[in-house]
This record gives structure tokens, C-alpha cells and sequence, in this order.
């Protein structure tokens, strides 16, 4: 994959329900890391057009290609570095990034001064050498060592660094990937399914029951909480792997339970001070059994997902 294919990789996975919300608690890195990706894909959609670039007549602008694709170079290689760091992920880099960021520092970074081992040294872009591919860079020393000189060839500097970029953004994507798999691994075997208990349609005909049948009345409230305890379970197990409230239809379905499980508690409870009727009751027992039912295949696919390697989108 080129860098624009693992920009888009990286973006999947930390898009992913559970790693986006652990990331949005460190606000600043989340940001840093948005913007990191933003900046690969810029300066590669710039780099890219550089390479594709006819040929041009205009030593001013190929000034402006020597400048600015060493910038871009540069720029390209902090932002991968704040990805990493953003993610806390440690990789190896290629020797050949120090080095095209030392060119572009020494050509068009900080040409007029450097000191090492207390000489002087002082750059310079030949112009007669440039043309809209590179130039000859020379250097002179403050201590009479005869000056050097070297060819820069920009488009080799390009594809070295793409190259050496692909290597640590594919480092990342296996690292994330390993993450996201020690986390599943880790949870998988703790079933959200299991919230649900096999006696779930047991406790409804009971709520069912007590709603008309007099004799049965007082253990309405018992039944209901049984139901409303599976919800507890559910909530505790997703607490458990860091993933209650990152999905949208799980919070729904909380959020629609919470009024008729309350309701139907105070119906048998505290049935003087309830505003339902046997009608109302029933009506809504049958809501909560089929919001529970849906809820219960929620839980058995995020089961599933959890017992596969991770997918696109998953």
C-alpha cells in the first residue's frame, strides 16, 4: 500500500467504536492525531504533484520546488512522528529520514550557520546546477577545510522517504491491529449475551400474568426487576472492556427502556401513585420484551464481532 492507502487504514481504525472513544478522552491527542493525518495526505497530494509536474522553464520556480518539497519532506515526517506519539506506539524508522531532514535544513532550513565541533559552516544552492528536479548544495567551512559539494536529486529523495514512511505507517497499522486483537481475545470468552438469562421469556409471561391475575400481582415488581437486572449485567460487562456507551444503539435502547421498566416497577410496587392502568401495564410489558429481544441481538453480534479478526469498519 502507498501512504495515502495507510493514511486511510490508520483513519478506519482509530474510527473504530471503542479505540475513537478512548482516544476522545485525551482531547489533545485526538486532535494531534487528526491533524497529523490531514498533514500526510496534504503534503503526499502535493509531493505526488511535484513528481507529475512537465517540465518547466522558470528558475524561480524551481526555486520554489526546491524549497518547497524539502519543507514538505520534512513536515511529512513530523506528522508521522505525532501520529506515533499520539498512539504511543514506538517504531522503528529508517537512517534515511535523519538524512533528507538534514539536506533540507542545511539547503533551505538553516543555511547560513551551523556549528560543529566549533567550525562554522555555511550553505549554498548553486544556482547554475539548478534545474526542477534537484541541485548541487555546497559548503564551506570556517576553518579553511576545502569545501564540499553534492548533487540533490529531489525526486530520490521523494521515494526514499515514501518508501521508509510506508515502512513505519505499516508498523502502526499492525500495531493497532495487534491491540485491537489482545483486547478481543481478552474479552471474547466474557459473552454480553450471557446478560440475558435462558429464563428471560419465563419472567415476562410471569409480569404478563400478575398484570390481570390478582394472585399474582405482588410478584410483578420481583419479575420486573429480574428483567431490569439484565440490563445492569449488559451494562457491567461493556463497562468491563471499556465499551459502555460507544454504541449508538445500545445507548438508544437504554434510553427507551429506562421509562416503561420504571413505570411498570411503580404500577405493582407502589400501585396507587401509578398513572397506568391493566391496559398501559400490558402495553407496556410488550414494548420492554421486544426492546429486550432486539437489545439480546445487539449483544449476540457484538459477540460475534468479537470472536473474528477485525474487519474494515468493524
Amino acid at each position: 500500500m502507498n501512504i495515502t492507502e495507510l493514511e486511510s487504514e490508520i483513519r478506519d481504525r482509530i474510527n473504530r467504536r471503542r479505540p475513537q472513544h478512548e482516544l476522545l478522552s485525551q482531547v489533545a491527542d485526538w486532535n494531534r492525531l487528526c491533524s497529523a493525518l490531514d498533514v500526510i495526505g496534504d503534503t503526499e497530494l502535493a509531493l505526488t504533484a511535484y513528481l507529475a509536474q512537465p517540465h518547466m522553464e522558470s528558475i524561480g520556480l524551481w526555486y520554489v520546488f526546491a524549497y518547497g518539497t524539502l519543507q514538505l519532506l520534512e513536515i511529512q515526517q513530523d506528522a508521522v512522528a505525532h501520529i506515533c506519539k499520539a498512539l504511543r506506539i514506538k517504531t522503528q524508522n529508517s537512517p534515511k529520514l535523519p538524512t533528507i531532514r538534514m539536506i533540507r535544513n542545511n539547503a533551505v532550513g538553516h543555511p547560513f550557520e551551523e556549528n560543529e565541533n566549533k567550525v562554522t559552516k555555511s550553505n549554498f544552492i548553486v544556482r547554475s546546477s539548478l534545474n526542477q528536479h534537484g541541485f548541487s548544495l555546497m559548503t564551506v567551512f570556517s576553518d579553511g577545510k576545502p569545501y564540499s559539494q553534492r548533487y540533490v536529486s529531489i525526486p530520490q529523495l521523494v521515494t526514499e522517504q515514501q518508501k521508509a514512511l510506508q515502512k513505519v505507517l505499516e508498523e502502526v497499522i499492525k500495531k493497532l491491529d495487534e491491540a485491537e486483537m489482545k483486547h478481543r481475545t481478552k474479552h471474547q470468552d466474557q459473552r454480553l449475551s450471557t446478560a440475558f438469562a435462558d429464563t428471560l421469556p419465563y419472567f415476562f409471561s410471569k409480569i404478563f400474568e400478575a398484570v390481570y391475575n390478582p394472585t399474582y400481582f405482588p410478584l410483578g415488581a420481583k419479575h420486573v426487576d429480574f428483567v431490569a437486572e439484565c440490563l445492569v449485567q449488559l451494562r457491567q460487562l461493556l463497562e468491563q472492556r471499556g465499551a459502555w456507551g460507544i454504541h449508538d444503539s445500545v445507548n438508544y435502547k437504554y434510553e427507551l427502556l429506562e421509562y416503561p421498566l420504571a413505570e411498570l416497577k411503580r404500577f405493582f410496587a407502589e400501585n396507587a401513585s401509578s398513572k397506568l392502568n391493566a391496559k398501559d401495564a400490558y402495553i407496556f410489558c410488550a414494548f420492554v420484551q421486544e426492546q429486550i429481544k432486539t437489545l439480546q441481538q445487539i449483544a449476540e453480534e457484538i459477540d460475534e464481532e468479537y470472536a473474528q479478526v477485525p474487519k474494515r469498519g468493524d
